[in-house]
């Protein structure tokens, strides 16, 4: 599988926008309503290498 790396920059130019954005406000929830457990994590790891391992061949 192939992947790409985009590097762009990110300019503003609207003021108002500019205003907006240094004063927002820390989220007051997670962004997922379902959070990744520890257990998730090292279940997710544990796929990735057993599948890497498969593919050393």
């Amino acid at each position: 599988m192939a992947t790409s790396t985009f590097d762009r920059r990110l300019v503003i130019t609207d003021p108002e926008a500019v205003i907006r954005l240094l004063t927002l406000e820390p989220a007051t929830k997670p962004l997922s309503e379902h959070p990744i457990t520890d257990e998730e994590i090292k279940r997710g790891e544990e796929l990735i290498r057993a599948c890497l391992a498969r593919s050393k061949d």
